[in-house]
């Protein structure tokens, strides 16, 4: 291992270079199959509004997100599954208790 020559460190070098962010840019197109668009981390190594200003906040603040959507659907989706059980009512078909049990038929281990 000590016989290596320095031309043949910066070549390792650069090769380990290159695989990891051909791993990256691998990730980073997997996750943006799976959530439609690509993630922040992926896009940039570091961008100048990335940094924590003298008031704790981060740059990152006039990004948009979905998860605040995300969260109220479910809440909607919650409310409307107690809706159905109170009242006795089918949604689709389906009582309040058959989709219980899909629910946790999917969800559950």
């Amino acid at each position: 291992m000590g016989d290596i020559s320095p031309q043949q460190k910066l070549q390792l070098t650069r090769q380990i270079r290159e695989r990891y962010r051909q791993d990256r840019q691998d990730l980073g197109q997997r996750e943006q199959v799976l959530y439609g668009r690509p993630l922040s981390y992926f896009e940039e190594e570091e961008r100048p509004g990335d940094y924590e200003d003298d008031y704790g906040s981060t740059g990152t603040a006039g990004r948009s997100g979905t998860l605040g959507l995300r969260l109220l659907l479910a809440l909607v989706l919650v409310c409307l599954l107690v809706l159905i059980d109170r009242r006795g009512d089918t949604l689709f078909g389906l009582t309040s208790g058959q989709i219980l049990e899909y629910i946790r038929y999917d969800c559950l281990p």
